[in-house]
């Protein structure tokens, strides 16, 4: 193994990803809210009069998936987003280059000096080794770890296998451009038609919180404040234990439909995170305001 390889491994094995460090920092927000939610449970008076240990619990959770979500799986979805829509281009500029009569090593490296977006660091390495004379194939192969989306793992899937049955690389490239352009034509057409469907996940929390808001008004309130009782029943509604009840049931509801959001939107569960994290912060925040019709006030 060279020395230069070597270094590269030891400089992945203690590296700390700032991917990482924002995991690190969530879990650790959520531990310190759900501490304290312990302590305002235990302790008696209350630091925030509105919010209790269920409270602190769901703002930790929302907290915990909140910032690695936005902040990791986000803009992990973006950067895939930004390299599968400049591949098409990359592998048009590729092809006509060589048409001009540019070898493929110039032409990647000619092509290496435009803009890409995250494309164009990876295309920059894989134009060194090309020179440095490394075999196509193994730095074709190195530039498609290094991307990792399922867009650019088909296109180097077709480049690889039609380069070695002897094709023409100027042909291969073309063709892959276009198969990859009909690729992401079909990703955008499908997205535009589960938008309608991502809609409808966000009207039917809605209407779940509308629905809790309206049986707390007009069946649990009313019912709660009577004083039914006699010698052969007694009827008596704990308003605390149900707004609990349902404050879990608004959260499970929150995340379960924003992992079907995802999934649907982008066919991927991680993506529905995000919209987990919204959806539950929106109904633990109506809960408060328009249930417990409660502001945050500090006792200090």
């Amino acid at each position: 193994m060279a020395i230069k390889d070597e270094v590269e491994i030891k400089i992945k094995e203690f590296q700390i990803s700032v991917d990482m460090i924002y995991w690190v920092i969530a879990i650790f927000a959520g531990l310190v809210l759900v501490v304290l939610g312990i302590l305002d449970y235990i302790s008696s008076t209350d630091l925030i009069t509105i919010l209790d240990i269920n409270d602190f619990v769901i703002l930790a959770i929302i907290i915990s998936l909140g910032i690695p979500t936005f902040l990791v799986v986000y803009r992990e979805e973006r950067r895939q987003a930004r390299i599968d829509a400049n591949l098409p281009y990359l592998l048009r500029e590729i092809s006509n280059a060589q048409r001009t009569g540019m070898s493929l090593p110039r032409a990647i490296k000619e092509a290496a000096k435009r803009h890409y977006g995250p494309l164009t660091p990876e295309l920059r390495k894989m134009s060194s080794k090309i020179s440095w004379g490394i075999p196509f194939s193994k730095a074709m192969t190195d530039f498609q770890n290094a991307i990792n989306t399922q867009m650019a793992q088909r296109a180097t899937i077709l480049i690889l296998e039609a380069e070695r049955s002897g094709g023409n690389l100027e042909d291969i490239f073309e063709s892959t451009e276009k198969h990859v352009q009909q690729l992401l034509d079909l990703k955008k057409e499908r997205e535009g038609a589960m938008k309608p469907y991502l809609m409808i996940c966000y009207a039917a929390y809605i209407i779940f919180v509308l629905v809790v808001f309206i049986l707390f008004q007009t069946f649990f309130y009313p019912f709660g404040t009577l004083d039914v009782s006699s010698e052969m029943f007694s009827f008596n509604i704990d308003l605390h234990t149900l707004s609990v009840l349902f404050l879990h049931m608004l959260a499970v509801q929150g995340f379960f439909t924003g992992l079907v959001a995802g999934k649907m939107a982008k066919t991927k569960v991680k993506a529905g995170l995000m919209h987990s994290v919204i959806l539950m912060f929106v109904g633990w925040f109506a809960f408060k305001v328009l249930i417990q019709n409660q502001l945050i006030t500090l006792n200090l």
